[in-house]
């Protein structure tokens, strides 16, 4: 008798859980799907989308991409991964659909679609540049986004990055960068791999190449969508410094 009673109390109750959990799902569905569906920059201004693509993205920033970004998406110039919270972007003007493109294919990652038009050349190692050469074209780099240093030695460095260096053909006579092609403005204060004298030769020196993999195939497109648009709300807009 009493287990005739306890079904009759639980069956409603299982039920209304059972419809509770399939609205809940439904409803996930119907979200992931219009996330994708429409153009990703977009996606702000519906603010219920927004804050299911910020909900989704932020445990999967945690679990794929903190580990080089670091949890506050600070970056690590060590390593020359950059700070997202900065609104600097190598690439195109830091929209959604321009983080979703690196996110789905990467720099340097192999893909067909990656990034990869350029690299840093190794000036140093080829012996394109002498050291004193070198010293020169950091000083005048570095003079670019700090006052003072030795005029002489900037004078020399900036006839060596308009001219034998050719530094002009990816980062601009005026040192203000390349989108195209991944090339850094130097004219700002945020540096990839520090803004040290040190840090500027060790690169003008080594080269750097700089990798990102591709997460298509990895994560779903929703996830890797809801991940464009929470860098783009970390940094403010992408602006770009």
């Amino acid at each position: 008798m009493i287990q005739v009673r306890l079904r009759k109390i639980l069956a409603p109750v299982l039920l209304l859980v059972v419809l509770q959990a399939g609205y809940v799902l439904e409803k996930h569905a119907r979200a992931q799907q219009r996330l994708v569906a429409g153009f990703a920059d977009e996606v702000a201004g519906d603010h219920e989308l927004h804050a299911y693509a910020l909900a989704r993205a932020r445990p999967a920033y945690a679990q794929h991409c903190a580990g080089c970004h670091g949890q506050a998406f600070q970056g690590d110039q060590q390593r020359g991964v950059p700070d997202l919270r900065r609104g600097v972007w190598l690439y195109d003007f830091g929209r959604v659909s321009d983080i979703e493109r690196t996110i789905l294919y990467g720099i340097r990652s192999g893909h067909g679609r990656a990034r990869n038009v350029t690299d840093m050349p190794a000036m140093g190692l080829t012996h394109r540049l002498t050291t004193d050469e070198i010293s020169d074209v950091a000083r005048y780099v570095l003079s670019l986004s700090h006052q003072g240093g030795d005029a002489a030695s900037i004078a020399r460095g900036a006839a060596i990055f308009q001219g034998k260096g050719e530094c002009f053909d990816c980062h601009g006579a005026d040192a203000s960068g390349n989108i195209d092609w991944g090339a850094p403005a130097l004219t700002g204060v945020t540096w990839l791999y520090g803004g040290s004298l040190s840090a500027i030769a060790t690169s003008i020196h080594d080269g750097r190449h700089g990798l990102c993999p591709a997460w298509i195939g990895v994560l779903d497109p929703a996830t890797i969508r809801a991940l464009a648009i929470l860098l783009h709300d970390t940094n403010g807009g992408g602006a770009r410094a």
